[in-house]
């Protein structure tokens, strides 16, 4: 199936939308953190059903590993701050494709450290893309994976063939992951007895 679209000129009118619209988004995690406690966001429904806890780590490190690797932010916050002792991690990090198991295993010790964490990450992606050159925007961000690791990723679907661009890694791996996950996220609120966020 190819839903392809023109990829967007780099402009400083792009740089201002994908910043508008990250930065709302962020707000949204933001106000999805707010009031959890350490037992919701560590709160196991069922086989399958992953925790809240899951959910953190796979957008916002992810966030943080893209951040570092595609805008020029050096090394993971997650790593250069101590953040895993810090919010006291069980499990590792998930990445694409962390196998149910493992995933369902995952869990935060202190959600108050989550959420400086969190923080960190969204400011610092925010300033990245405010001060990146414009031109890297244009720059291949990677060579392109092999068709069946793309299977069911988003990017693929925004740009079906050819190079991958930091503006689509930027539109993909920050923006639309971010929004995916949040609908993960508020549902998984409900789980556990809160309220979604609009």
């Amino acid at each position: 199936m190819s839903t392809s679209l023109a990829r967007p000129a780099v402009s400083e009118g792009w740089r201002a939308s994908i910043a508008s619209r990250l930065a709302a988004v962020h707000a949204l995690w933001q106000e999805a953190v707010v009031d959890l406690t350490v037992d919701q966001v560590n709160h196991f429904e069922r086989a399958g059903v992953l925790p809240i806890a899951f959910t953190l780590m796979h957008l916002v490190v992810g966030e943080d590993r893209n951040v570092a690797r595609y805008l020029g932010a050096d090394a993971l916050l997650w790593d250069q701050q101590g953040w895993a002792k810090r919010v006291g991690i069980v499990g590792e990090p998930p990445l694409r494709g962390t196998p149910m198991a493992d995933a369902e295993r995952i869990r935060l010790g202190d959600i108050d450290a989550w959420r400086d964490y969190q923080t960190a990450v969204f400011a610092r992606t925010e300033r990245a893309l405010a001060t990146l050159p414009l031109d890297r925007f244009a720059q291949k961000a990677m060579d392109r994976p092999p068709a069946d690791k793309l299977r069911g990723a988003f990017i693929a679907l925004l740009v079906p063939e050819g190079d991958f661009h930091v503006t689509d890694v930027c539109e993909a791996y920050l923006f639309q992951h971010a929004v995916r996950h949040l609908g993960e996220l508020e549902h998984a609120r409900a789980l556990v007895g809160l309220g979604g966020l609009s």
